[in-house]
């Protein structure tokens, strides 16, 4: 197992999904001020609309690592080569037919969902938006194969210099052409990302030919038979957001919809940053699997008291701080956001928890219960976030999401831990006491801004920059002293230095 690639792998994910974070924020902000709060809920929901789409991408690409992998093991770069013009083949034709046959089912969609003046700006959008999703999954099968060979620090170097390009070209675009110049502006980078994508990927194998011609069916159905598991999974996870957002413009109207679009944004960032750092372990699961089963759930217990120890601070920190990131990125105390970051983080951070048992199903290729609790996730979303939203509003349609979310993933871990016959008692580890219940305070600082409850009217009604210090020092406090903070500082300064 190579550790130090690992660690930078796990690195530069982290550093990429931060600088992402960064340039989505300004991106967002920029929206706000040039085009309003209404017409990002129309951006919102076109890009929710045409990620269905991507559907027919995720199970495949997930195999490409898998399989590159293997092949580039065996060091037979022709099969390789041929793999991953299979893919490219396979799915640049699948998802055009699917993309064509998706306009008019888009259009219809939208035209239901929208009022007239909506509908046409999110017309005059859906193409550029259909016609760079289909250059982002081709691109992002390239840098499959770049993971599969363990580059995935150049797919996040590639990534980040695509972000940041995306918001400086839309920064130029939006206040001349409004929400078409962000169109124009995605569609730009995204060409840009495929190509210097296919250029770092011929580089490290040089018999790809200039364009993808050679089709395998054997290799096809070797990666299909993982990749259609897999499908169902990466379907049920992609079509969640896309309801809630329709059954938000729905119950609450678009300015809900931004909203809850830039309350998502802020939690599933920091959601991503713990949990793409952890996904670099799939493929090394997959070795072990192969090679030393009986050491897996070792690699679980420690990935999952890994990750408990970041989530817990990270989403307390989530909820506490979002009065402010409300003044800062909407420009005024927005309750209705505060409200969304803390039922999105309360979601996400069990979302986050039940990773580890999810990322091993994933390396063993054991997807039975990870397809039924993402089954069970996409079900209950729409039939539960239907129902609240009709007797109590917007605000329940996102409460009906996490809850739907918490369900579906408690499955996964339930069963593995089952399954398995791995202690319950793991869920809670007992040196993780302290940061939860320092932990505790950020929710009891929060809930006033809420609801206006007298019982902590001790706690001011408004949130103080004070407050927010005394919480985070008592939650690195918490962590300073917890055993999981030197095994992390040994283990990075070892490996850098190695």
């Amino acid at each position: 197992m190579k550790k130090k690639q690992i660690l930078l792998n796990a690195l530069t994910t982290f550093a990429q999904v931060v600088g992402s974070a960064g340039a989505l924020f300004f991106l967002y902000r920029l929206l706000i001020r040039e085009c309003g709060i209404e017409r990002l809920g129309i951006w919102s929901l076109v890009l929710a609309t045409t990620s269905v789409a991507m559907l027919a991408s995720q199970g495949l690409s997930t195999s490409i690592v898998k399989h590159v992998a293997k092949y580039a093991a065996r060091e037979n770069a022709e099969d390789v080569s041929t793999l991953i013009q299979t893919a490219l083949i396979s799915m640049g034709l699948a998802l055009a037919v699917v993309c064509v046959g998706l306009y008019p089912a888009a259009q219809w969609f939208l035209r239901f969902i929208l009022p007239r003046p909506s509908f046409a700006e999110a017309s005059a959008i859906l193409p550029f938006a259909l016609v760079s999703l289909w250059i982002n999954v081709v691109a992002g099968i390239l840098q499959a194969g770049l993971a599969g060979h363990e580059l995935i620090t150049l797919c996040n170097y590639v990534e980040l210099s695509g972000v940041w390009s995306y918001l400086f070209l839309a920064w130029v675009l939006i206040r001349r052409f409004g929400l078409l110049g962000l169109a124009y502006s995605q569609t730009v980078v995204a060409v840009a990302v495929l190509l210097v994508s296919w250029i770092l990927l011929r580089r490290r194998i040089p018999q790809l030919p200039f364009i993808p011609r050679r089709w395998d069916g054997k290799l096809f159905c070797e990666m299909a038979a993982y990749g259609f598991q897999f499908q169902f999974i990466t379907a049920s996870q992609a079509i969640r957001e896309p309801v809630t957002k329709a059954l938000l413009v729905k119950f609450g109207g678009l300015a809900m919809t931004g909203i809850y679009d830039l309350a998502s944004r802020w939690v599933v960032t920091f959601r991503e940053l713990i949990v793409q750092a952890n996904q670099v372990l799939v493929p090394t699961i997959s070795s072990l699997h192969e090679r030393e089963p009986e050491s897996i759930p070792v690699v679980y217990r420690e990935s999952y008291r890994l990750i408990f120890f970041l989530a817990i601070p990270t989403f307390t920190f989530l909820i506490v701080a979002s009065p402010i990131v409300s003044l800062l990125w909407i420009g005024h105390y927005e309750r209705i956001f505060v409200y969304f970051v803390a039922l999105l983080a309360a979601g996400w951070l069990v979302n986050v928890l039940c990773n580890p048992s999810y990322v091993v199903r994933l390396g063993t290729g054991e997807l039975r219960w990870v397809a039924t609790g993402c089954g069970a996730t996409a079900i209950l979303n729409a039939v539960l976030g239907a129902i609240a939203g009709r007797y109590w509003g917007g605000t329940a349609v996102v409460a009906a999401s996490m809850f739907s979310l918490v369900a579906g993933y408690l499955i996964v871990t339930g069963s593995y831990h089952i399954e398995n016959r791995v202690p319950f008692g793991q869920l809670l580890p007992k040196e993780s006491a302290g940061i939860v219940l320092t932990s505790l305070a950020g929710p009891l600082v929060i809930l006033p801004h809420l609801w206006p409850l007298p019982v902590y009217s001790l706690l001011t009604a408004h949130m103080t920059a004070g407050a927010v210090a005394g919480i985070i020092a008592m939650m690195g406090i918490a962590m300073w002293i917890h055993p999981m903070r030197k095994r992390l500082y040994r283990w990075v300064f070892s490996r850098s230095l190695a």
